[in-house]
C-alpha cells in the first residue's frame, strides 16, 4: 500500500483553477525552488493573491517568475497557462517598453508605482490590442531584508474608457444633427463629430448617391492618402461598388477588408499603424429606394469588429439616418408649401374663369324660365316644375356671383365704389327682407337703429352683400328666439352688429370661423349646404371698406357679428368716391338670399306620395331624407310612380320613421342638420331592426374619393348629383332585390347556425351585439338566450375582455383578418360559478356586398377534456423521462423503424463524445458495440424490426477506459390497434458481473446436478418400492376391514332387534368407521393407480361424462332433492376415466357439502379462450353449499384437509387433492374461491389438445399430498 500522501501547504489551500496549478508546477525545477524552501513573504503574499478577487500577479526573484489568481486570467487571455512560471519579460514582451522601467524601479530602488488607466497595447489573444488599466507594483520583501520580487494588483478599464469615448461620439453627434437645415449640414457635422474621434474613426469619408454613383463630397483630413481615395464609385461594379451596394441592400453595416489594397495607405489617427479595414455604413430611408449616402470610416487597427464596436457603428449609421430624415423632411415641406400656394392661386384662377363662364349659360337658363311662368296659360304641374328649376337657377347665380367676387378680391381685382349713404335706412331696408322669413320660422327680427348725421361711406353692393351674409347665417343656425340688428355711430365708427339665439360656435372654432371654405362639422343648422365662403368674404369686403369684424359666442347661447367701419371719407382714396346719391333700390341678390333661406323651412308633413298608383301596400317602402325642399318634391315625383315614398327633412326625422315604417331601402342625403347622412347610418346599421335595409346616399360630392368614404362608411351604394331619373330608379330597384337576396341569404345563415352541432354565434358591428346564436354556444356560455340575443357579447360575457378576447375580436373586426385560436385557456363564469375550459375557435369577419366588415362569426370548440388528457400524457411522458434519467440503465426510444429517438441522460453520458449515429432500422451504437458483436447484433434487431417481436440480445459495449462490458439489450415494440408498431422502449443493461456469477454458478448446478442425478435414481428406487407397498398393504387391508364391514350389516340385519339402544349406537358408529377407513384405502389404490399406470389420451366428450356422473349419483341427487344446471360442453382430449373422476368428484363434493335450510342447485358453465397460441376449455362448477372462508382457497387442495367436522360431513380428505393432481396431469389448472354459508365456485382450466404425449405418471414417482377436501 502506498502511504505517501502529499500534504497541501495551508498558503497553498483553495484558489481555484491557479491555486491547483500552483500546487501541481514542478517549482524545484525552476529558480525558486521547492515549495517548502519559499520565503514567508511570498508564502503571504501568494496566499493574499489565491484569496482575492481582484486580479493579482506576483513577479518574483530576478526574472520576477510570475504567479497569477483566477480573476487575472482574463488578463493573460491566450497566454494562460503557460504564464504561470515564466519570467515576466517573456509574458509581457509585447509591452515590456512600457512597464519594464516602473518594474525596475520597484526592485532596484525598493519603491512602488501607481498608474491610472495606462493604455497598453497588449497581443493576449494572438492579436493587439487596445486595452487600458489601472495597476500597482508594490515591493516583497525577501528574507535577507531586500526585494525579492514585487507583487501587482490591477483593474481593467478598457470597457469603461472605450464606452465612455463612443459616448462622447453618439452624444455630440446627436446635438449637432439636431435642428439642421440641409442635408450639406448633415454631412459636415458628421464629418467633424468623427474627426474629434480618431481612435475609433482613423479616418471618415462621405459619399452622395446619384444616378446610382456614389460621389465623394466630404472627409476628415486625409493627407497624402486624398489622391489615392476614390472620388466616384459605380454601384453596378465590382468590388467596393458591390459591397456599397450590398450595405445598402441589407440596411447594415459591412465591413470592408484589404482597405490598403484598395484604397492605399490610409491616414492613422491616434495610432502608430494603418487600419487595415474600414466599416461602411449605408444612409437609407424606409421611404426612399435610392439611399442618401454612405458613410465609410476606417478601422480602429487594435481593435476587433464585434458585436460592441458593429453596435457603436450602428448607432452613429441610425443618428445620420435621422438626421437626414429630418432634413428630408424639411425639404419636403418647403416644397409642399410653395406647392399648395401655387396650388391656390391656381384654384383662385380657376374660379374666375369659370365664373365667368357659368354666367352665360345662367342668363339663358333664368330668362326663359321667367318669361314661361309669366304665361298665365302654363299647366300647374309644369309651373311647379319650372319653379323648383327657377329657384335652384338663381341659387347658382347666387353661388357663381359670390365665387366669382371672392376671387376677384384674393386677386385683389376688386375696386369698390364710395358713395354717401344713410347707413341707418339703408341696412334696415336690407334686413326687413328677411322679416317674412323670420316671422314663418316662428322667431322674431329686431332692428334698432338711430338716425345719425355723420357722413358714412359705403360700397352699396357690398354692403348689402355684408349684411345679407350675416342675416342668412344668423337665421340658419338659430332654430327659436330671435335675431337682432342694430346699427349705431360712436366715435367716428359706424357698428353693425347681428346677435341670433342660435346654436352659438365652439371657442376653438372662433378664430377660424372667418377662415376661406371653412364649415364647421357636426353642427344642428337649418341647412349642411354652404360653400364655406360667405364669412371669409364679409371679412374681405369689411377690410375694403377698412373696418374689421369679430364674433363672440357660447355654444347653445347664440352668436354676435360685429361690423365695425371709420365714417367720413378721409380713409378712402379720392379716386373710389362718388358723390351722386346712391340707388336705394334693394337689388336681385337680397331676394336670392330671401329665397334660399325660405326654403330651409320645414314643409307641411308629406309622408306618402300621393298619386293612386303608389298607395299600394304590394310596393316597396323607400325613405327619402333631404333637407333641400327641391329635392324632396323632385326625387319624391320620380320615385312615386314605383315605389311607396316617405320624406324626412333631416336624419333624425329620417331615423324615427325608419323605425316607424321599416322601409324597404333608404334613399339619404349626407349633409343634413341635427343628424347628418354618416351619422344616421350609422344609428341604422347599429339597431337591430334596421341594419338589414339597404341604404343609397345621395350627394353632391363628386369623385371617386368620396364614394369610397359613403362606401367605407356602410352605405350600399352612392349616387352623385346631378343624376338622371333612368339611373335613380335602376339603382333604388336593384338595391332593394340585392337585399332581398341578402336577407334570404342571412336567413340561410341563421338557418345554419341555429342547426349547428357546434357553438355558434354572430356578432354584428363594432360593439359585437349578439345577433344570432346557437344552443350549444348559450350552453357553452351557461346563459339563457333572452339574457343574451341583442346585447354586446362583452357585456353578456364580461369575463372575456380582461381575457383578450375583446382585443382580439376588434382587430379580427378592424383587419378583416379572420383569427384562429387553437386549445386557448377560458375562464367562464357558467351558471354562477368560475370554471376553466380550453377552446379552439375561428372569429370569422362577416362582409357585406362592398366587402366592408360589418361582424363576425365566432366558431368554438370546447376540447377541456382533449387538452386535460393530453396534458396529462404530456405530464407521464416528463415523468416517465425523470424516471428514465434516473435510472441506473442506459434507456432509449427508437421509432417504428428503428431509428433512435431518445436516450436518457445514463445513457447520453456513456456514450461522451463517441457519436451514436441514428438512422431508419440501423443500430446506431456502432461506436460503442464489440466488433464482433456487431453484425448479430444488428441482424438481431432487423428482425425484430421485421417481425414486430421483442428484441433481446446481449453484445458487448465498450467503456471509457477501453473495456469491453456485457450488457443486456431489450426492446418491447409498443403497437396501435392493427398491431402496427409505434415505436420501441428499450434498455441495456451492465450484466457483466451477473455473466460472471452465472458461469460460476453454472459450473455449480453442473456439480449439483450430477449429485441430484445420482441421489434422484436412489429416490426413484425408493418410490417404486413405496408404491409397491402402497398397492399390496391396500389391498391386503381390504380383506379384514371388508370382513368387519360384512359381520356389522350381518349384526345389524339379524339380531338389530335384539340390541339395546346404546348398542345400536356403538354398531352404528363401527359402520361408519368402517366406510371411512374402506375411502381411505379406496383412495390410497387410486393415487397408487395414478401414479403408477400409463394413461391413453382420447377425445372425450363433456356432456356424455356429465350424464354417467349424474345417472351413477341418482340416488344421491334424489335424495338431496337436487338441480344440476349445465351448458352445452365441448370436446377435450384427455385421459376418460380420469375426467370422469374429476368431474365425479366436484359433483359429488357439492352434494356433500349442500346446506340443510336450502335445495342444492349445481351450475356447470363453460367458456374457451386462448393462451400463448393454445385454445383451452375453462369450466366453472358452481353450488349454493356451505362455502368456505376464501382463506381456505388454496388449502382445500392439501391431501388430508378437512375444514369440517367428520361427525357433520362425510369425507377423507383426499378428493379435491385427487381432483388437482388430474388436472395438472393434464397440463390444467383449476381453484376454488368461496363465501361461507353462500356457496363455492371451482373453476378448471383443460388445454382443448394434449400436445405432450404419451400421458403418464411422473417419472420420478412424485409422492406428494393430492387428496384434500372441505
Amino acid at each position: 500500500m502506498n502511504t505517501n500522501v502529499s500534504v497541501i501547504p495551508e498558503f497553498l489551500a483553495g484558489g481555484g483553477e491557479m491555486g491547483a496549478r500552483i500546487r501541481e508546477y514542478d517549482w524545484a525545477a525552476t529558480p525558486l525552488g521547492p515549495v517548502d524552501t519559499w520565503p514567508q513573504s511570498l508564502r503571504t503574499c501568494i496566499r493574499i493573491m489565491l484569496t482575492s478577487r481582484q486580479p493579482i500577479w506576483i513577479g518574483w526573484g530576478k526574472e520576477l517568475i510570475k504567479f497569477y489568481n483566477d480573476p487575472y486570467k482574463a488578463i493573460v487571455g491566450g497566454k494562460h497557462p503557460w504564464a504561470l512560471g515564466s519570467p515576466a519579460s517573456v509574458v509581457w514582451k509585447d509591452i515590456w517598453k512600457d512597464i519594464e522601467p516602473m518594474l525596475r524601479q520597484v526592485m532596484q530602488e525598493d519603491e512602488g508605482t501607481y498608474v491610472e488607466s495606462q493604455l497598453l497595447i497588449m497581443e493576449r489573444n494572438g492579436y493587439a490590442e487596445e486595452t487600458y488599466y489601472t495597476f500597482s507594483y508594490t515591493p516583497i520583501p525577501g528574507d535577507d531584508g531586500g526585494t525579492a520580487g514585487m507583487i501587482c494588483a490591477n483593474v481593467d478599464n478598457t470597457d469603461r474608457i472605450i464606452s465612455e469615448r463612443q459616448l462622447k461620439t453618439l452624444t455630440q453627434l446627436g446635438k449637432r444633427l439636431a435642428g439642421l437645415q440641409a442635408s450639406r449640414d448633415v454631412i459636415q457635422q458628421t464629418i467633424y463629430t468623427l474627426e474629434e474621434n480618431p481612435q475609433d474613426f482613423p479616418f471618415a469619408l462621405f459619399y452622395t448617391v446619384s444616378d446610382n454613383r456614389a460621389t465623394l463630397v466630404n472627409a476628415t483630413e486625409l493627407g497624402d492618402a486624398a489622391p489615392q481615395v476614390p472620388a466616384e464609385i459605380d454601384l453596378d461594379g465590382p468590388g467596393l461598388g458591390a459591397l456599397l451596394q450590398r450595405a445598402a441592400l441589407l440596411r447594415q453595416p459591412q465591413i470592408l477588408e484589404g482597405l490598403e489594397a484598395i484604397m492605399g495607405a490610409m491616414p492613422m489617427g491616434s495610432w502608430t499603424i494603418r487600419p487595415t479595414k474600414a466599416v461602411i455604413l449605408p444612409i437609407v430611408s424606409a421611404t426612399v429606394k435610392e439611399p442618401y449616402g454612405f458613410l465609410v470610416a476606417g478601422f480602429n487597427p487594435y481593435r476587433l469588429p464585434d458585436e460592441k464596436y458593429m453596435g457603436f457603428c450602428s448607432l452613429i449609421m441610425d443618428q445620420i439616418m435621422s438626421g437626414f430624415a429630418d432634413v428630408h423632411l424639411l425639404e419636403e415641406e418647403r416644397k409642399r408649401t410653395a406647392a399648395l400656394a401655387e396650388i391656390d392661386r391656381a384654384k383662385t384662377a380657376f374660379f374666375s374663369n369659370i365664373s365667368h363662364e357659368f354666367r352665360t349659360p345662367l342668363t339663358l337658363l333664368l330668362g326663359p324660365i321667367e318669361e314661361a311662368l309669366q304665361n298665365p296659360a302654363i299647366d300647374t304641374d309644369l309651373k311647379a316644375q319650372l319653379d323648383i328649376a327657377y329657384r335652384n337657377a338663381l341659387r347658382m347665380q347666387k353661388l357663381v356671383n359670390t365665387l366669382l367676387e371672392f376671387s376677384r378680391i384674393e386677386a385683389e381685382r376688386v375696386d369698390g365704389k364710395f358713395t354717401r349713404v344713410d347707413i341707418c335706412r339703408l341696412t334696415v331696408d336690407l334686413a326687413s327682407t328677411f322679416r317674412s322669413a323670420v316671422e314663418k320660422a316662428g322667431m322674431a327680427l329686431n332692428i334698432e337703429c338711430s338716425y345719425t348725421e355723420a357722413e358714412v361711406y359705403v360700397d352699396v353692393e357690398m354692403w348689402e352683400k355684408i349684411v345679407l351674409n350675416l342675416l342668412s347665417n344668423a337665421f340658419k343656425y338659430t332654430n327659436q328666439g330671435h335675431i337682432d340688428v342694430r346699427v349705431q355711430v360712436a366715435d367716428e365708427q359706424v357698428l353693425l352688429s347681428v346677435t341670433d339665439t342660435g346654436i352659438g360656435i365652439a371657442a376653438d372654432q372662433l378664430n377660424k370661423i372667418f377662415d376661406r371654405f371653412h364649415r364647421v362639422e357636426n353642427i344642428q343648422g337649418r341647412s349642411q349646404e354652404g360653400t364655406g365662403i360667405g364669412l371669409a368674404m364679409v371679412k374681405e369686403l369689411v377690410k375694403i371698406h377698412k373696418g374689421n369684424i369679430s364674433v363672440s359666442s357660447h355654444p347653445g347661447a347664440g352668436s354676435t357679428f360685429t361690423v365695425v367701419i371709420p365714417t367720413g371719407k378721409a380713409h378712402l382714396e379720392d379716386g373710389r368716391i362718388e358723390e351722386n346719391d346712391p340707388d336705394t333700390i334693394i337689388s336681385k341678390q337680397a331676394d336670392a338670399f330671401l329665397q334660399e333661406a325660405l326654403k330651409w323651412l320645414p314643409e307641411a308633413p308629406q309622408y306618402e306620395a300621393a298619386t293612386n298608383d303608389a298607395s299600394d301596400p304590394a310596393l316597396y317602402k323607400v325613405l327619402l331624407a333631404d333637407d333641400n325642399a327641391d329635392m324632396r318634391e323632385y326625387v319624391q315625383r320620380l320615385l312615386a310612380h314605383q315605389f311607396r315614398v316617405i320624406t324626412a327633412v333631416n336624419g333624425e326625422d329620417a331615423f324615427s320613421k325608419m323605425l316607424q315604417y321599416k322601409p324597404d331601402l333608404l334613399l339619404s342625403d349626407i349633409m343634413m342638420p341635427k343628424l347628418d347622412g354618416f351619422g344616421l347610418l350609422q344609428q341604422v346599421r347599429n339597431h337591430p331592426d334596421t341594419r338589414h335595409i339597404p341604404v343609397i346616399f345621395l350627394s353632391a360630392r363628386a369623385g371617386e374619393e368620396s364614394k369610397v368614404e359613403g362606401l367605407d362608411a356602410g352605405a350600399d351604394d352612392y349616387l352623385v348629383k346631378p343624376f338622371s331619373a333612368r339611373e335613380l330608379l335602376a339603382r333604388v330597384e336593384a338595391n332593394i332585390k340585392i337585399a332581398k337576396s341578402r336577407i334570404a341569404a342571412e336567413n340561410n345563415v341563421r338557418n345554419m347556425i341555429m342547426q349547428s352541432p357546434i357553438p355558434m354565434v354572430l356578432l354584428r358591428g363594432d360593439t359585437f351585439s349578439i345577433e344570432i346564436v346557437n344552443e350549444k354556444a348559450l350552453e357553452l356560455w351557461g346563459r339563457d338566450h333572452e339574457n343574451a340575443i341583442n346585447k354586446p357579447l362583452l357585456e353578456v360575457l364580461p369575463e372575456l375582455d380582461k381575457q383578450g378576447f375583446g382585443q382580439i375580436l376588434h382587430e379580427v373586426y378592424t383587419s378583416g383578418v379572420p383569427y384562429h385560436g387553437n386549445e386557448i385557456p377560458l375562464e367562464l363564469m357558467r351558471f354562477g360559478k368560475p370554471e376553466q375550459l380550453y377552446l379552439n375557435f375561428i372569429y370569422t369577419p362577416l362582409r357585406d356586398a362592398h366587402n366592408v366588415v360589418t361582424g363576425i362569426i365566432a366558431v368554438g370548440v370546447d376540447v377541456s377534456e382533449q387538452v386535460i388528457a393530453r396534458r396529462a400524457v404530456e405530464q407521464n411522458e416528463q415523468e416517465l423521462t425523470e424516471l428514465a434519467n434516473a435510472m441506473p440503465q442506459l434507456v432509449w426510444v427508437a421509432g417504428p423503424k428503428g431509428e433512435t429517438v431518445y436516450i436518457n441522460n445514463r445513457l447520453s453520458q456513456f456514450a461522451g463524445e463517441r457519436n451514436l449515429q441514428y438512422g431508419d432500422g440501423y443500430w446506431g451504437w456502432v461506436a460503442l458495440t464489440h466488433p464482433q458483436d456487431l453484425a448479430p447484433t444488428e441482424t438481431a434487431w432487423q428482425k425484430a424490426i421485421a417481425t414486430g417481436s421483442v428484441f433481446q440480445f446481449e453484445h458487448r459495449m465498450l467503456m471509457k477506459d477501453g473495456s469491453y462490458r456485457w450488457h443486456l439489450s431489450r426492446g418491447i415494440p409498443q403497437k396501435d390497434d392493427n398491431g402496427q408498431t409505434l415505436k420501441w422502449f428499450g434498455t441495456t443493461t451492465d450484466i457483466h458481473t451477473a455473466r460472471e456469477y452465472a458461469a460460476l454458478l453454472e459450473q455449480e448446478v453442473k456439480n449439483r446436478t450430477h449429485e441430484l442425478q445420482e441421489l434422484n435414481i436412489a429416490l426413484q428406487r425408493s418410490n417404486e418400492d413405496l408404491q409397491q407397498f402402497a398397492h399390496v398393504a391396500s389391498h391386503d387391508l381390504k380383506e379384514p376391514v371388508r370382513k368387519i364391514k360384512t359381520f356389522s350389516n350381518r349384526l345389524q340385519y339379524e339380531y338389530g332387534d335384539l340390541l339395546p339402544e346404546k348398542g345400536k349406537t356403538f354398531l352404528d358408529k363401527v359402520q361408519r368407521a368402517t366406510e371411512r377407513i374402506f375411502s381411505m384405502i379406496e383412495g390410497v389404490l387410486s393415487y397408487s393407480t395414478l401414479n403408477a399406470a400409463e394413461q391413453e389420451i382420447e377425445k372425450v366428450d363433456l356432456n356424455k361424462t356429465l350424464a354417467d356422473i349424474e345417472e351413477d349419483l341418482e340416488v344421491s341427487i334424489q335424495q338431496k332433492r337436487a338441480r344440476i344446471v349445465r351448458s352445452e360442453l365441448p370436446v377435450v382430449e384427455g385421459a376418460s376415466i380420469l375426467i370422469y373422476q374429476l368431474f365425479y368428484n366436484l359433483i359429488n363434493n357439492s352434494l356433500k357439502f349442500a346446506r340443510t335450510d336450502e335445495l342444492p342447485v349445481i351450475h356447470i358453465t363453460c367458456s374457451t379462450l386462448q393462451e400463448g397460441g393454445q385454445d383451452y376449455v375453462e369450466v366453472a362448477i358452481t353450488d349454493n353449499g356451505i362455502g368456505f372462508e376464501q382463506e381456505y382457497a388454496k388449502r382445500i387442495f392439501d391431501t388430508f384437509t378437512r375444514l369440517n367436522a367428520k361427525d357433520k360431513f362425510e369425507g377423507t380428505g383426499l378428493g379435491l387433492a385427487l381432483c388437482k393432481k388430474i388436472v395438472e396431469r393434464h397440463h390444467g389448472s383449476i381453484t376454488a374461491t368461496g363465501i361461507r354459508d353462500e356457496g363455492a365456485v371451482f373453476t378448471i382450466l383443460l388445454p382443448l389438445i394434449q400436445i405432450q404425449r404419451p400421458f403418464k405418471a411422473d417419472s420420478n414417482g412424485s409422492n406428494e399430498n393430492l387428496f384434500t377436501n372441505r
